[in-house]
């Protein structure tokens, strides 16, 4: 005996997991954003500083600082990545 779950049911997963997508967005955003700003600062930074060399004392700071937030950011990051992964993907299956 197969027993199948009710539209209904399946409907009600669906706004769970959305709902819960879009709480957990409210944590996981703003630190994909942080450590991407940050990427983008540091990149740029340092790109500043190697064309100018030790003229860009104030680049070299910035780089540190965007450096420094990348490599303890790093974690948070992927965790968040990875929540957002899994919850598109939770979601993409029940939609099909």
């Amino acid at each position: 005996m197969e027993i199948e779950k009710s539209d209904a049911w399946q409907r009600h997963q669906l706004a769970t997991l959305e709902r819960m997508q879009r709480d957990l967005a409210r944590y996981t955003h703003p630190v994909i954003r942080v450590v991407g700003l940050c990427g983008v600062a540091y990149l740029a930074s340092w790109a500043v500083v190697m064309v100018l060399g030790a003229a860009a004392g104030a680049m070299a700071v910035v780089a540190a600082v965007s450096a420094a937030v990348l490599v303890l950011g790093a974690p948070a990051f992927a965790l968040a990545v990875g929540m957002e992964r899994y919850f598109r993907g939770r979601v993409e299956d029940h939609m099909s």
